[in-house]
């Protein structure tokens, strides 16, 4: 305790130089708290926006889908979808569950035609699924209208379509046949993906399948309550199917977002270069203060070690000033990076759209406890980390020569 309250009187000796090194501290974990958010909450919107798009939290195939079902879809479909359905929705946590059937072919106007790649879709369940898909011109899916459509962005851009138009689509059924459709644009829409909207038409499930002559579907799309539960859910399900016997597969939303895992990896990677620089700001900032503070102090470090303190206290000595040095300034980074993530997510950062999106968004700083947790202690352990050295040299005085300072 005497230490600990000598230490508190020693770091304050020197106001001004004191002050410049908590500024360092607190501005280090300011820092890390508003780029660790600002990522977290880049992190969040992207995750929720490929979720809510058209990904769900889960998928459910047939098993051997996935791997081969891009050559040959209609081999692997669900049979008798709705009792499927029924035995996903009595999982706890889930919150629906959306049928879709998908397939390609051609799309024409009459003077222009493009190939394009078609879902069918329950219009009901799919309005609370696919909530980040916005609809920028016209109306979404109803059930009422069997045969309306609506075009991704950059489809309608590409065949110079607007709502209301009269299109023909072309496909094969599932038995080979040539079979065609005359639809209505009802709407167009973008997500988070311009892929997608370069190619996707969506349509009513029940028209698909008639178009497909089919009563199956491929995909079984999953919405939970929380996406922190996508783990738990998926290993009751595949219990359930196992138990059941039941032929089918789950694919998670993070095996399926590629773009989504890149994207993380790299931004934690350049966070990582950050927290080092920081780290070694504070470490520097630190370091000088616990040096300048020995040679200052050479002729008392002398004094206290020739009336019987050991080295070991003079060590402990300088260590907790450096600790107190970085618990004062990682709490004044901590209340700053909290007032200051408050405001600017009150305030909003506009975005432009990210690489393969047209969507513009409102950038936020997530106040994440992990963060703020990491700054506390990166502020506490830089600062014990720089001031050893300075301690053991203060150590290593002579004492006959550290006395003559007093002279």
């Amino acid at each position: 305790m005497y230490n600990l309250r000598l230490a508190f009187k020693n770091i304050f000796r020197n106001r001004t130089r004191s002050l410049i090194t908590l500024g360092a501290i607190a501005f280090g974990c300011i820092s890390l708290i508003i780029a660790g958010g600002f990522m977290e909450d880049i992190f969040f919107k992207l995750r929720e926006s490929y979720i809510h798009s058209f990904l769900g939290h889960m998928q459910v195939y047939r098993k051997g889908f996935f791997e081969k079902g891009a050559a040959r879809p209609f081999d692997f479909m669900i049979s008798d979808p709705v009792a499927v359905e029924k035995r996903i929705l009595s999982v706890e946590h889930v919150r629906l569950v959306a049928p879709r059937l998908e397939f390609s072919g051609l799309l024409s106007t009459g003077d222009t035609t493009v190939s394009f790649i078609g879902q069918g879709i329950s219009p009901h369940e799919e309005k609370e699924l696919s909530n980040f898909l916005f609809i920028s011109s016209g109306e979404n899916l109803s059930g009422g209208d069997p045969y309306g459509i609506i075009l991704g962005k950059g489809l309608a851009r590409s065949i110079n379509a607007k709502p209301g138009d009269p299109l023909v689509i072309l496909t094969n059924t599932k038995g080979g046949a040539i079979n065609a459709l005359d639809v209505t644009v009802k709407g167009v829409f973008y997500t988070a993906s311009k892929a997608f909207d370069d190619r996707a038409v969506r349509l009513p499930i029940g028209t698909a399948q008639k178009l497909l002559h089919t009563d199956d579907v491929q995909t079984l799309v999953v919405l939970l309550d929380r996406t922190d539960n996508t783990g738990a859910v998926m290993k009751n399900l595949s219990a359930m199917f196992k138990k059941d016997g039941l032929d089918l597969e789950i694919k998670p939303w993070y095996e399926l977002a590629d773009f989504y895992n890149k994207t993380v990896a790299l931004y934690k990677r350049q966070f990582m270069v950050l927290k080092i620089i920081i780290a070694i700001v504070v470490v520097l900032s630190v370091f000088n203060t616990m040096n300048m503070s020995v040679l200052e102090r050479v002729g008392e470090v002398g004094t206290i070690m020739a009336l019987g303190t050991k080295k070991r206290t003079v060590v402990a000595l300088f260590i907790t000033e450096g600790l107190i040095l970085g618990a004062i300034g990682g709490i004044i980074g901590l209340a700053g990076g909290y007032l200051l993530a408050s405001v600017i997510s009150y305030v909003g950062i506009p975005m432009p759209p990210p690489p393969g999106s047209t969507a513009s968004w409102t950038a936020q700083v997530k106040v994440v406890p992990g963060v703020f947790l990491y700054a506390f202690v990166l502020a506490i352990a830089t600062s014990a980390v720089s001031s050893f050295y300075p301690a053991f040299k203060a150590s290593r005085l002579e004492i006959a020569e550290a006395l003559r300072h007093n002279i």
